[in-house]
């Protein structure tokens, strides 16, 4: 057996039950999330060989440079220790006939092919004497004949000046028969020695560097400007900007020391094209899988978790008195089954609740009427005494005003019966009261009021207003002195809604510190006399009214006198 007032929890867990959707909706998050993640470790491995990439080539060429660098360094050394001190060119000089100098020549020539040995055949090393217009290799050729003819014209020429010896660092660039070259002349008195190296012996080295199908070295002279086909450079310069699977990398001649910047574009792609054909496989393979369970869960969705979706709204739309609920297209019998039992049991429920809102709707109303009853006599009888005890004064004028006031005031009374009134009525209810009041008060009391347009319009519960200031004759006025009586009425805006405010106030005694004391706890003030029965009852149906939608508030104001503020929805009457 159960208790009584005991509640039967059927869940035991901490955490709220979800609804299918739900978890489904969490499922489809995590494989979103597990293709996320396989992206970025994909994303992080092709962006981590790249960076190795980058490092590879980056220091690959720097400690090539550096390479260059000393090469070109002795270089410097050694054909500024031969154009002024080498005897062999001497001998060369003083020469007395050309049957002297294929010997000398060769002497020389010797001593060049040993420097050689540390150099590098590329470089390749002219002599020229100025004065006998006398020009030739001291190495071996390494360009063709066609090119050698060029590079004696270009360099006997008066227009290109060599430079002194002491200028170490003046490799310049000079193009013969379309390839580039670097050289390095020095001039001592009427020798000229000369070295000379192409750009693409220079670079043959780096060719070995996996920059990729697309990959590119361009060699830059800061006065002759690149020194390649513009086919490459071309293509340079678009590689530039296009960082997505490419990488531009600059090494300066400012940086380096050397005679020329080197500009390097890496593909990465073709370089690392297996690597990168392996991630993007994986990343397919996942995005494959996750459409697969996609399909999965969304067939499940459409013959599982939609019937329990349906049968649910099904089960909500008879909640919500709707008859035309058809459980039998389900394509789950056992849903379908239990729907049709539930769709019964529904149907008992809904007409027990029926009953227990008829009668309950019959208990407000016959306490409403009551409440309304307790009201309508408490004036009534006062307003026969007066007439009684005028009758006994023999004052007929006052009877015949009392007896038209009162008619009126009880005319209003008797035909309410409705919860709610006009604004506009109550207050002329209220008038038609205080006239009786004035009859047998003369000038005790002075009435005000301040009524914010539009808002007579606004429905009432009737006597709400008449009974508060009811009770303020009856407990301030008096012969001694006269008092003000003030009704405000504004509109207001607060929590989204618009209110109407009232305040009703006098400048009488106030309320007693007892009475005040249960107005402000919510006491009824109501005693074995029937005492204060008025401000009771309209509590009581404001109550009924208005449930928690409304405040009323008691108060004695600081200069002296009682002050009621009540607040309640703004609500236009309707006929």
């Amino acid at each position: 057996m159960l208790e009584r007032g005991k509640k039967v929890k059927f869940f035991n867990g901490v955490q709220s039950p979800r609804s299918i959707d739900y978890y489904l909706r969490v499922l489809l998050i995590i494989l979103i999330t597990i293709f996320l993640i396989n992206l970025l470790v994909s994303f992080f491995i092709v962006s981590t060989t790249r960076q190795q990439s980058i490092n590879y080539v980056t220091d690959t060429i720097h400690l090539y440079l550096e390479e260059a660098l000393q090469n070109l360094n002795a270089i410097d050394h050694f054909m500024i220790w031969t154009v002024k001190n080498d005897p062999l060119l001497a001998n060369i000089e003083e020469a007395e006939g050309a049957e002297d100098l294929p010997e000398s020549i060769r002497d020389f020539r010797s001593r060049v092919n040993d420097f050689q040995y540390s150099s590098g055949r590329e470089y390749q090393f002219f002599l020229a004497l100025k004065e006998e217009s006398f020009f030739f290799n001291a190495s071996p050729l390494q360009m063709e004949y066609s090119e050698y003819l060029e590079a004696k014209t270009y360099f006997l020429a008066e227009t290109k000046r060599p430079a002194d010896y002491e200028s170490l660092y003046t490799w310049q660039s000079v193009k013969l028969n379309d390839e580039f070259y670097l050289y390095h002349s020095l001039e001592y008195q009427n020798r000229t020695f000369i070295c000379l190296v192409s750009v693409e012996d220079i670079l043959l080295p780096l060719r070995n560097i996996n920059l990729g199908k697309n990959g590119l070295i361009v060699m830059e002279n800061e006065e002759a400007g690149y020194l390649s086909d513009p086919s490459q450079v071309e293509l340079l310069q678009t590689q530039k900007w296009n960082r997505l699977f490419s990488s531009y990398l600059l090494f300066k001649e400012s940086e380096t020391s050397l005679p020329f910047s080197l500009h390097v574009s890496t593909d990465h792609f073709s370089a690392f094209k297996k690597v990168v054909i392996a991630q993007i496989a994986l990343v397919l393979a996942t995005a494959l899988i996750s459409v697969i369970l996609f399909i999965i869960l969304k067939y499940i969705k459409n013959n599982v978790i939609s019937p329990v979706q349906l049968f649910s709204k099904n089960l909500s739309a008879i909640n919500q008195n709707n008859e035309s609920i058809d459980f039998e297209s389900s394509s789950i019998k056992e849903l379908e089954q239990a729907g049709i039992q539930f769709k019964e049991l529904i149907n008992e429920i809904k007409k027990l609740k029926i009953n227990v809102y008829e009668k309950e709707f019959e208990k407000r109303q016959i306490q409403m009427d009551f409440l309304k009853m307790q009201i309508k006599p408490h004036f009534y009888l006062n307003c026969l005494t007066t007439i009684y005890s005028m009758a006994q004064m023999e004052m007929y004028k006052e009877i015949k005003e009392m007896t038209l006031a009162t008619s009126k005031y009880f005319r209003y009374l008797f035909q309410t019966n409705q919860n709610f009134v006009l604004l506009q009525k109550e207050l002329d209810h209220i008038n038609d009261y205080l006239d009786i009041q004035r009859l047998l008060h003369d000038h005790a009391f002075q009435f005000n009021s301040v009524i914010e347009p539009g808002t007579e319009k606004a429905k009432i519960p009737p006597f709400a207003l008449q009974t508060f200031i009811e009770n303020t004759v009856k407990y301030s006025v008096s012969l001694d002195e006269q008092i003000d009586i003030s009704l405000q009425i504004e509109q207001i805006e607060a929590k989204d809604k618009n209110w109407i405010n009232i305040t009703i106030s006098d400048s009488g005694p106030g309320f007693p510190s007892d009475v005040l004391n249960s107005l402000q706890k919510n006491i009824l003030l109501s005693n074995k006399q029937g005492n204060h029965i008025g401000i009771n009852n309209v509590i009581q149906r404001l109550q009924l009214l208005y449930g928690e939608d409304y405040s009323i508030d008691f108060f004695n104001a600081s200069e002296g006198g009682a002050v009621i503020v009540l607040i309640l929805p703004y609500l236009i009457y309707e006929e």
